[in-house]
């Protein structure tokens, strides 16, 4: 039988449990475009500094995707996912890091920029192969009212779960981009299933007719491959490891 003192125990760690979860909710993305005539060796530059965080024993979890459609096309993004703000104060080895960067990708890839996300859970319908879908559709949404489009988004979010939609991540601009966009990632893992939400436009459209008000003023649509030879997890490497 528990005791009161058991119950208090059990809260206090449901409590850190939760807030731990709240507080890894950053993700840091990359974005590069492979050199004209050098995408093979971008690709195993790319693998070959994925070995060298796995031989440094780097605990994040990194997923890679080559852009197959919008004015990015051929462009490869990485992300790394679940971090507090306080992680990014301890990345593994930076000085070796860019070094094994200007060896392996830089030499074969022009590096266009970072930013930073943050994850909005309840916003989201995710499991722990979301990310890992063969497709993803990565839409980013400009708005005049941050408040406003994530009523909007919680609607449409309600809308997919009818549908039985088991992926949909929502990110908000924090660091290296407007401040005013948000991102939502659709994992699908055929095209039939990418076909669910090819009236997304027009489902906000009547959303936001339903506030009487124009939340929106862009949304842009591309479309990711999963590729999971350039992506790389902790579970893989001895030690605690952070979910991906």
């Amino acid at each position: 039988m528990y005791t009161m003192k058991n119950w208090i125990t059990i809260a206090l760690i449901c409590m850190t449990m939760h807030t731990t979860a709240q507080n890894n909710n950053i993700a840091h993305f990359s974005v590069w475009k492979p050199k004209h005539g050098q995408e093979h060796n971008f690709e195993q530059g790319y693998k070959q500094h994925l070995q060298w965080h796995a031989a440094n024993k780097d605990r994040w979890n990194w997923y890679g995707w080559y852009v197959i459609s919008g004015p990015r096309v051929d462009y490869f993004i990485d992300a790394t996912f679940q971090h507090a703000w306080s992680d990014f104060d301890r990345p593994v080895n930076p000085a070796g890091d860019a070094a094994d960067n200007a060896l392996h990708t830089e030499p074969f890839g022009d590096f266009k920029g970072s930013f930073k996300v943050k994850y909005l859970p309840a916003l989201s319908i995710a499991d722990t192969q979301s990310l890992q879908s063969n497709f993803l559709r990565y839409i980013t949404l400009t708005t005049t009212d941050m408040t406003q489009a994530k009523s909007c988004l919680a609607k449409l979010k309600n809308l997919y779960q009818t549908k039985g939609l088991k992926h949909f991540l929502l990110y908000e601009m924090v660091d290296g981009g407007q401040l005013n966009q948000l991102l939502l990632l659709i994992g699908c893992h055929n095209f039939e299933a990418f076909g669910q939400t090819d009236n997304i436009r027009e489902e906000l459209s009547n959303i936001e007719n339903q506030l009487q008000r124009k939340v929106f003023t862009e949304i842009q649509a591309e479309n990711l491959r999963y590729k999971a030879d350039m992506s790389l997890f902790p579970s893989a490497l001895p030690g605690p490891a952070q979910r991906p």
